[in-house]
């Protein structure tokens, strides 16, 4: 019964790839309003998940007023204002502020692809309770998933529904991943449409529940998991433990090198970032 369901879902995953919005003879406001008409709208499952730590790479010449200077204020290395938010982005609308973070900092330096002579600002942030769980949705493709971890906790999360609703949570799944997993060329945001609507829908699902998504990097070779926070939730259970400015070197088939510059953990009460 539920073959024509799965084959369906196949075709769309197929075909998500070979779209290109950008061609389509519309705004993004009507591209916006034909995918939240669309059939397809997924069943959101989450669960509770303790998320210690994260980092974030700034790259220092991409702030407001910075020619590759030093960043003296904590604000740059958080989340921007919602009105300075003028593209889509992965998880984000057009003047949606959603905080991005890495769990490696290779991820990091494969999705913003800083370049030779940039400073970078590497902030990890930990929580202020070491107890403290986000509710998380996963985006996992479940037949290529490499965050094992992940994969178990959304597996467990799944265990008590029957298994046909189990098999058609899976398939939602694997479509959401696939407008995650997407491959955005740089000037194309609009083609971020696919899964910013989806993490639009996530966000505001059950009252606005739902904290983070945590989805793998495009970037990323190995297909490392990012994640994707509500700023009240960030700043709520997040505290700056360390912050590293640093120069890139060189750039090879190896990868970056990146040069320490200098190193900090203290912030004083106005948010100024106290160098040492």
């Amino acid at each position: 019964m539920l073959y024509p369901f799965f084959e369906s879902t196949r075709r769309l995953i197929e075909s998500i790839d070979n779209v290109d919005l950008t061609t389509y003879p519309y705004d993004d406001d009507q591209l916006l309003q034909m995918l939240k008409d669309s059939a397809f709208s997924p069943i959101i499952t989450s669960f509770s998940k303790v998320v210690p730590s994260f980092q974030r790479l700034t790259i220092n010449r991409t702030l407001p007023d910075n020619k590759n200077e030093t960043i003296r204020n904590l604000k740059f290395l958080k989340y921007p204002p919602s009105e300075s938010v003028t593209k889509f982005g992965r998880a984000n609308l057009k003047n949606q502020s959603i905080l991005y973070g890495t769990f490696i900092l290779p991820t990091a330096v494969f999705e913003l692809k800083p370049t030779i002579g940039d400073l970078v600002t590497i902030s990890v942030w930990t929580l202020k309770n070491t107890d403290t769980s986000l509710v998380v949705f996963p985006i996992v493709d479940y037949d290529k998933c490499s965050d094992i971890q992940l994969l178990e906790e959304f597996i467990k999360a799944l265990f008590d529904l029957p298994e046909g609703w189990k098999d058609i949570i899976i398939s939602d799944n694997n479509i959401i991943a696939k407008c995650f997993s997407k491959f955005v060329e740089k000037g194309k945001s609009t083609n971020y449409l696919f899964s910013a609507s989806y993490a639009d829908r996530i966000f505001k699902y059950n009252g606005g529940e739902i904290e983070a998504i945590i989805y793998p990097s495009v970037q990323d070779p190995v297909n490392s998991a990012n994640i994707a926070i509500k700023p009240q939730a960030f700043d709520d259970k997040y505290q700056i433990s360390e912050i590293r400015e640093c120069m890139v070197i060189s750039h090879n088939i190896l990868g970056l090198y990146l040069k320490d510059i200098k190193v900090t953990d203290s912030v004083d009460d106005n948010g100024n970032i106290i160098w040492k």
